[in-house]
């Protein structure tokens, strides 16, 4: 090809870029809640993508819609309501991200790999911002809930296919970059991801969202369909890690729901040692093989050795860490560490540095332990403690049965992601770390409106078993509440309003000519600009 029609093609697509860029910028002014849609499915779909493409671009795709979504939803809420949602969990998670960069500047770590290894811990929370800044209200809900049932609906079918041809699927799907593995003779399956992790800890987040919906709105013939294939399509993973979330989050959502439990506890009491008779065998060759693989070789095993050469590095570097980039992260791998030389990784297998690097990464507590040290590890585990507890409340205290589901699954699956974390860094890596941080947004923007009982005239009154919610409890006079019904606490509800944005403060509570409080549409000329 010639130097001219080179230039040509390369001018088009440059146009061709610059146009869907446009157009995606347009679509997520005019209609976040989709685009919010969009991020969800780059969020999950971006490693297999450049695994099938080769184009390491691709890859990141995902980190592109993150800050996209920070920008555009920021912007449009200072637009609309001139103040910007912000919660307790953000200043803990920003207090880690200062905590990082004042240990890379101790530590001299160059500015690049700082910004990198920063942005990768907390994409996440961003992400939870961004969903945190749009007007998510009850309604949107049942939207939320059809739009989960396709994805797991199209993951089934492309698992489905995967099982028809494992070798064939594995080859295109992984491009040869992931072994085909087998356990008892049968094929781990991928789905539509590169690797078997992506489908087993997807399956689990969706097991326990489905089972959430049979427990707390309705049981149907689909739902009940769904939840068998997504647990079928999770233990055919074979990854011990998620298999265990999904069982373990299940047990504790139908424990902490709020109702009778003595059927539920009897049961289990029942059942639970006819599982362990019956599975005996199979439990006990799995956990002989777990300890052998873990302990057999501590030195030479790689998550216990990043966990165990974590804790001197934190210690030695308090009370802050060695830097963001140096230590069990990507970023610490792909620029390869020098802390990994000195403490002998090049001789440990996958760990080397010579085209070995995949296990320098194989958990996620020594990253954000040995990066940002003690303090930072606490500012983290405090900012996903505090994602979780509006989530919680939700669960606990809502007297609607779509808000009280979308509390249980919010609270599941970080308590999910805490178990699959000592396994596998799902905080920061696709394709599982952005469904529980955009749904923990979509949580915060439900409990960020308070509303009073004087303020909700008109609205039908919750009864418990203890009387009208006005009586005591959520719901009185003197204590704000959200739409759920759920106490707010003060800093569930926080919004810092910025002097120099246009408008005023946010208006609580249904508006002139707006009976049920909705946006108006964006002809309105009562929407302020």
């Amino acid at each position: 090809m010639t130097g001219p029609a080179e230039a040509l093609v390369l001018a088009a697509v440059c146009a061709l870029g610059g146009a869907a860029v446009l157009w995606l910028l347009r679509a997520a002014f005019r209609a976040p809640k989709a685009f919010a849609g969009v991020v969800a499915v780059s969020t999950v779909i971006s490693q297999t993508a450049q695994t099938v493409t080769g184009s390491s671009a691709v890859g990141y795709m995902d980190e592109l819609c993150v800050l996209l979504a920070v920008v555009l939803f920021t912007l449009r809420r200072l637009r609309d309501h001139g103040s910007v949602r912000c919660f307790a969990a953000l200043w803990l998670f920003l207090a880690f991200g200062l905590l990082g960069v004042l240990s890379g500047l101790v530590h001299s770590v160059p500015l690049g790999i700082t910004v990198t290894g920063a942005f990768l811990f907390l994409k996440g929370p961003m992400l939870a911002f961004a969903l945190a800044q749009l007007d998510w209200r009850r309604e949107d809900i049942p939207g939320l809930i059809r739009g989960g049932a396709v994805a797991v609906v199209v993951i089934l079918l492309f698992t489905a296919a995967n099982a028809a041809a494992p070798a064939a699927w594995n080859d295109f799907i992984s491009a040869g970059t992931v072994e085909l593995s087998k356990r008892a003779g049968i094929a781990s399956l991928s789905g539509p991801f590169n690797h078997p992790v992506g489908l087993g800890t997807t399956m689990s987040l969706a097991f326990i969202a489905i089972l959430a919906y049979r427990s707390t709105i309705r049981r149907s013939r689909i739902s009940l369909a769904l939840l068998i294939g997504s647990g079928l399509a999770c233990l055919l993973a074979f990854r011990r890690k998620s298999i265990a979330s999904a069982l373990v989050v299940s047990l504790g959502i139908r424990a902490s729901l709020p109702g009778k439990k003595a059927m539920y506890l009897t049961s289990l009491a029942i059942l639970t040692p006819v599982a362990l008779i019956l599975g005996w065998d199979t439990l006990t060759r799995v956990v002989d093989a777990t300890l052998t693989e873990y302990l057999s070789d501590v030195s030479q095993t790689a998550r216990i050795r990043l966990t165990l050469d974590s804790i001197p590095l934190a210690l030695g570097a308090f009370p802050l860490g060695v830097g963001f980039g140096r230590f069990a992260s990507f970023t610490a791998a792909e620029n390869y560490s020098p802390y990994y030389q000195e403490l002998g990784y090049t001789r440990i297998w996958g760990m080397t540095g010579h085209d070995e690097v995949d296990f320098l990464s194989d958990t996620f507590w020594p990253a954000p332990l040995a990066e940002t040290g003690v303090l930072g590890l606490l500012c983290y585990i405090g900012g996903l403690v505090m994602l979780g507890l509006p989530a919680w409340r939700m669960m606990r205290r809502s007297q609607d049965p779509h808000l009280r589901w979308i509390g249980c699954v919010g609270a599941g699956w970080l308590a999910a992601m805490a178990i699959e974390s000592v396994a596998a860094p799902v905080f920061v890596a696709p394709p599982m770390y952005g469904l529980p941080f955009l749904l923990s947004g979509v949580v915060l923007a439900l409990t960020a409106e308070p509303t009073t009982a004087a303020a909700s005239v008109g609205a039908p009154e919750p009864v418990t078993a203890a009387g009208p919610a006005s009586a005591s409890g959520p719901g009185s006079a003197s204590e704000p509440v959200s739409a759920s019904g759920a106490a707010i606490a003060p800093w569930a509800s926080a919004a810092v309003t910025v002097p120099w944005a246009q408008g005023g403060p946010e208006p609580v509570g249904p508006q002139p000519g707006r009976p049920d409080g909705s946006d108006p549409p964006e002809s309105d000329p009562g929407r302020r600009a």
